[in-house]
């Protein structure tokens, strides 16, 4: 078989599939680092050897053409092959170093941080870890991250995820002193007629809860007089009495152990899943990533403790 393939060929190639990905011509040119005018080149140029329009163009989008979707199903897969080839050649024999950026929610941060550090550091000290808590879906290979952490269920089906932790169901928490004043709701529907916390996800409001009663799944619709977008913060509010919050159960099991919080309607809890790490299948090669995969499922697999989410103690190691 001979094999006339050329620089360009794989130039081309690479600048269609970003358009492809990202549906847009001055995207793909901010991802490649050129300009809007050499991706339109670039794709002319492909086009032009293949004898086909690729890509369908209006003032506001841009589809694929048929010959387009053909190529994209065979050149996606061999690019990532390639990819991986190039960085498992070049991991070979190579430190385990450089920067690793991992995404995950605000509010698991404490628990990567008490399960995980200072012990991954040490044990890789050429390695620099970073990791940026945000709440809202992105795209990690978009935005430059080498893998994210997410809930099991949201994770994209196009990625590899690896569990980290176990299920665990919500609660609905509040403060002593609220259950004081207000009582405490006896079934899931009592909650209509309590003062909740709502928490802000990205444009998306959460403020209908889900349950499970005689074995069917139900949802409330809660209200309250406030909203925030970070859960720690609505976690401060509910101990001043201002609300019931409903979150997973592990991160406020101190406070709950302490009694300086109470859950009710334990019975009716539904299970959330476990938090997921998940990468792109052309990371595999990167030795950091393969590291740090290691590592934290060695140490994040394991029943959650009351302190795993509070500042780790001087001296802790993960």
């Amino acid at each position: 078989m001979s094999l006339s393939i050329e620089r360009t060929h794989l130039d081309g190639l690479v600048t269609f599939l970003a358009v492809a990905e990202l549906r847009g011509f001055r995207a793909a040119a901010r991802r490649l680092g050129v300009t809007p005018s050499a991706v339109s080149q670039a794709i002319r140029n492909l086009e032009g050897r293949i004898g086909a329009p690729l890509f369908s163009r209006t003032t506001r989008s841009v589809g694929l053409t048929e010959a387009g979707e053909r190529l994209l199903a065979h050149a996606r897969p061999a690019v990532e092959m390639l990819t991986a080839g190039l960085e498992a050649a070049s991991g070979l024999g190579g430190q385990i170093s450089g920067r690793l950026r991992i995404n995950t929610p605000r509010p698991s941060l404490p628990l990567l941080v008490n399960r995980l550090l200072p012990g991954f550091i040490d044990l890789y000290p050429d390695v620099q870890l970073e990791l940026v808590g945000e709440d809202r879906l992105i795209d990690i290979i978009e935005e430059g991250f080498d893998a994210g952490i997410r809930l099991g269920h949201v994770v994209q089906a196009d990625m590899i995820a690896v569990r980290l932790t176990p299920a665990e169901p919500f609660a609905v928490i509040g403060a002593p002193a609220f259950f004081e004043r207000y009582g405490r709701p006896g079934q899931p529907q009592d909650l209509q007629d309590f003062r909740c916390i709502l928490l802000r996800q990205s444009a998306r409001l959460l403020d209908r809860w889900q349950f499970s009663a005689d074995g069917q799944s139900i949802t409330v619709g809660v209200d309250g007089p406030l909203i925030i977008d970070d859960v720690e913060a609505c976690i401060r509010a509910a101990l001043r009495g201002v609300g019931l919050f409903r979150l997973p159960r592990s991160i406020v099991m101190h406070y709950l152990g302490q009694g300086e919080l109470e859950a009710v309607l334990d019975r009716n809890a539904v299970d959330i899943p476990g938090l997921s790490l998940y990468y792109s299948s052309r990371s595999t090669a990167l030795p950091k990533l393969r590291a740090f995969v290691e590592y934290a499922t060695k140490h994040m697999r394991r029943d959650f403790l009351p302190g795993d989410y509070l500042p780790a103690p001087i001296g802790r190691d993960g």
